[in-house]
């Protein structure tokens, strides 16, 4: 998920960030360092989040995305039984 404005992300997109995550306001903003208070300032565009906090956001959402896929294929290769022969003589 990538913004379409670093400098500016919209409070939509933001919304968007936190239902991709399955993040609530409390985890969002312990994820991202800041104070639920700041964090809700910024979903209600009271505030604008910096592009420090951007750049946090697009980083969570990288780090789960990666770890849905090595989920899937561990569980994809545990489906899968190998077997080893070995002759003997």
């Amino acid at each position: 998920m990538l913004f379409l404005n670093v400098d500016e992300p919209s409070p939509n997109e933001i919304r968007e960030w936190m239902k991709k995550n399955d993040l609530s306001i409390q985890s969002a903003s312990d994820s991202l360092g800041i104070s639920k208070r700041q964090f809700a300032r910024i979903l209600s565009g009271e505030s604008k989040a910096k592009r420090l906090h951007t750049l946090a956001m697009q980083m969570i959402w990288l780090i789960n995305e990666n770890k849905r896929k090595i989920m899937d294929n561990k569980l994809d290769n545990s489906f899968k039984k190998k077997s080893i022969k070995i002759p003997i003589k």
